[in-house]
Order: C-alpha cells, then structure tokens, then sequence
C-alpha cells in the first residue's frame, strides 16, 4: 500500500508502479511475486482511482501549521513565546554530541542493516532490564528491536505491515493526530474510542467497542494503538491496566500497538513506576512498542527511534525488514552512532533526569496559572502525569473556535499555543474548545508565555477586538 500512499500524495508514477511490486501488506507477505503482483497492483489502482485529493486524505498537521506561523513572527523581529511544540529546548546530552562529532571523523557513515547497527539494538534491548516486570532486571531479545527514522517511520512501518485495508484499527477520540491521518491515507478506517474521566482507554473502554461491533455486526478491530504518557493529555496508564489491554487485545485477536515515546518524562509517584506493555506475557507475546529518542533524550532532529516486536511473529518481522529496506534503506547512520553515548554511562541519565525535573516546574507554572483563572474545574485540565502538555477545555469561552482563539493569542499575545482540533475526532466537536500547552521550551518561556496568557485571557472573554 505504499504504492497507493505514494500516488495519492503525487509522487511519480513510475515509484508508484516500483513500490507497487515491493507489496509489504502483512497479508502477502509469503506470497510468490510472480502471484502476487497483478492483483495488488490491481487493488492499488483501483484505490487511487477515487477522486479523493491528498489534501482529504492527509491533513495538514496543525501544530507544525502554528509554527510556521511563529517562526515567520520570530523572523520579523516579534517576541514570540513558543508553547505550542512538543519540543525539548536543550540539545542531545554533550556525551551525543561529542559521540557524533568522533563519528564524522572517524566512521565511513555508510549504509547500516536496515534493522539498526546490532550494537545499538542490543543496547535499546538491555534498556528494558530497568522494568523489574520485563524479567527481572534481564534483557529482551535484540532480535525483536528494530531501529527506524524517528517514531513516525514505526507507526508508518507497522500500520503497513500489520493491517489491510479496510480493516479497523481502534484509536482514542483524543489522540496524537498522525495515527489518524496515516492510517486514513493508507485506507484503513479507525475506530474512535471515547475517553474515560481520567482521560484513558483501559480494557473497559475498549471491551464496550468490541461487544458492539460483535452485537452490531459491524467489522471487527484489527487494532489498537495509544499512547502512555498521552500525547495531548499527559495521561498515564498504571501497570494494572496496560497488562489488562495487552491481556483483552491477545485474547480478542487485537494488535495492541503501545507508542511509548514518552516514558522517562513523568513526575511525582509515577518516576519509578512506569509500566510498559512489555512487562506482561501478553505483551511480549503478541503486543507492538514504538519509542523514540526525540522526546526523553532530547534528539527529535536526529530522527532516530525504535520498534519492539512481538516475541514470535516472524512473518511481522520479516515484513517490517523488507519494507524499511525499500523506504528508506536504514536510519541515519550518524544518529545510531551518536545514540550509543546514551547507554551504560550515568552521568547521561542524571543529566536527563535533572531536565525532567525542570519541566516538572514548568508544569507547575502553567498548572498554577489555569487554576489563578479558574480553568481548574473538574474535567477542564487532563491529568498532565507525564509528556510536557497540559490540555484544557476552555468550554463556551472558547467560542467554538479554538484555532481563532490561538491564532488571535498568537498575533496580539505572542504566544503560541496548539488547537485541540488537531487532537480530536472531528465528529466529537471538542477539538474546537480545546487547547495545547506545551512546557519543553524551558521555564524562562513557559514563565513568560503564562504571564502573558494570563494578560490576555479577560481581553478574549470580554470580547475585546471582536
């Protein structure tokens, strides 16, 4: 289905038709080419015959619509306090840098295995001894890792080679937008699972959607992916209830996809108590996890990140291989050079420690201000457990049109925040009452950006400039 993605998004027919015979969907994968070319191509074509444009299958990512927006303020000369990107303001940790800075002059930095150097991999396996649940403090097979450009190449990586289609992959109504949006562009449809009052889908919430479909006769889910810490609530799934939907989606024939990216960023009881959907036997047996170093190690430029497969599913991982060999051969090989200084040295992990405490006192901050405003009210700010966002529901001051709301805060305020309409199901609605803050940028912005928000917020209500 690349080669479906691929037209729809206007790239030229010829790597349509090459990527066309590559066929990575799972449900081909031990498929002889010489049966299996014609038919696919033929359901490719058929796909792009529609006369959707790509503009309709793939919106635009709004966050990154925002910071265009910023930075063409910033160029003129504005004061522009940046809270709207999920962003770390400090660089990868000296011990990267200087890594990187040895590997140019040292290493060709040539073509790796498109699995990740085995180096690398076996450290990121290792990694996951810091879960007592894992194993007892033992390693994962490094097998099963497989390194990729940033997290966004995994998602892009598994959705193709675990789905079809037209099959369905159950998402959260409040999630990170890209799961939409790349899963739409791929033609398979997603299913919209409402929150809890935490702010979470737990077995519970997922269970409801399946004896629906089943009394419904609706399809069934094929998937399901969210993320914990959340992307945009901050919302944290405790041990019990990851173990419980790795433990409902093996036994209801579910891939549960686990986006992982932000573990290491979450504040109070939670900093020695994360659970990943790897500490339970359901998990490592049939569960997918997608991390990154952009967020914790503070590397998003580097677009470097990971994927952890299921224990015993070599046609998965037979798949995934091929498809990162014909999309982008292997991730950036300075990258995985430089990411090995993260590993087996403390002085890197008390440094990144220290940058999580800091933004738990920007958290603060901008917690402090919504409550001075009386935006604390129950059900109006998500739990902000862990990430560096808080989310809040403006509710009628918003006036339905949080992407005006923000885009005036940006232009009179200088401050830029994020729609929640990025964030939401657009049938829901709540997208347009709700908003992003994003506390990376450091606590000298966050400080500042709030003090102004904090100026501005009366004026809007009161209706000045209208």
């Amino acid at each position: 289905f690349f080669g479906y993605f691929c037209f729809e998004m206007k790239v030229v027919q010829p790597v349509l038709a090459y990527l066309a015979f590559l066929n990575p969907v799972h449900s081909f994968v031990n498929t002889p080419l010489s049966s299996r070319a014609g038919s696919v191509g033929r359901k490719i074509f058929a796909l792009s015959a529609s006369s959707r444009s790509s503009s309709e299958i793939v919106p635009s990512f709004k966050v990154m619509d925002m910071v265009q927006r910023a930075n063409e303020l910033d160029e003129q000369g504005e004061s522009i306090m940046h809270l709207e990107v999920g962003q770390p303001v400090q660089a990868a940790p000296p011990q990267v840098l200087e890594a990187a800075k040895n590997a140019l002059v040292e290493d060709r930095l040539g073509y790796t295995s498109a699995l990740g150097i085995s180096e690398l991999r076996g450290c990121i396996a290792s990694s996951y001894g810091k879960y007592p649940d894992v194993g007892g403090g033992k390693t994962i097979d490094p097998n099963r890792v497989v390194v990729v450009t940033g997290s966004s190449a995994g998602f892009l990586l598994v959705f193709t080679a675990a789905f079809d289609a037209g099959d369905v992959v159950a998402i959260p109504t409040t999630c990170y937008p890209c799961y939409r949006n790349i899963l739409g562009a791929l033609a398979v449809d997603t299913a919209s699972l409402p929150l809890n009052d935490d702010f979470k889908i737990t077995a519970k919430e997922l269970m409801e959607e399946v004896e629906r479909r089943k009394k419904s006769g609706e399809k069934p889910i094929k998937g399901l992916i969210l993320s914990s810490p959340g992307n945009p609530t901050g919302a944290c799934l405790n041990k019990k209830e990851i173990y419980e939907l790795c433990e409902v989606c093996e036994r209801e024939g579910i891939r549960f996809i686990s986006d992982e990216i932000y573990h290491g960023i979450v504040y109070g009881d939670l900093k020695n108590n994360e659970a990943t959907a790897l500490g339970c036997e359901a998990g490592r047996h049939s569960a997918i996890v997608i991390n990154s170093f952009s967020k914790y190690q503070c590397m998003t430029g580097w677009r470097l990140g990971w994927v952890v497969l299921p224990a015993n599913d070599p046609e998965l991982a037979d798949a995934i291989n091929r498809l990162a060999q014909n999309v982008y051969i292997n991730a950036p090989s300075l990258s995985q050079r430089a990411a090995l200084a993260l590993f087996n040295d403390d002085s890197v992990t008390k440094e990144l420690d220290e940058r999580v405490e800091e933004y738990g006192r920007s958290r603060q901050v901008v917690l402090d201000t919504l409550k001075e405003l009386g935006l604390d009210g129950q059900g109006r700010v998500a739990p902000a457990e862990g990430a560096f966002y808080v989310y809040v529901d403006l509710g009628d001051e918003a006036r339905g049109d949080a992407p005006g709301f923000c885009m005036r805060l940006l232009e009179e305020a200088g401050v830029a925040i994020t729609p929640g309409n990025d964030f939401e199901d657009a049938e829901g609605g709540l997208g347009n009452k709700r908003v992003r803050f994003s506390y990376a940028g450091g606590i000298k912005v966050v400080t500042e950006g709030m003090r102004r928000f904090k100026e501005f917020w009366p004026k809007w209500v009161g209706g000045e400039g209208q």
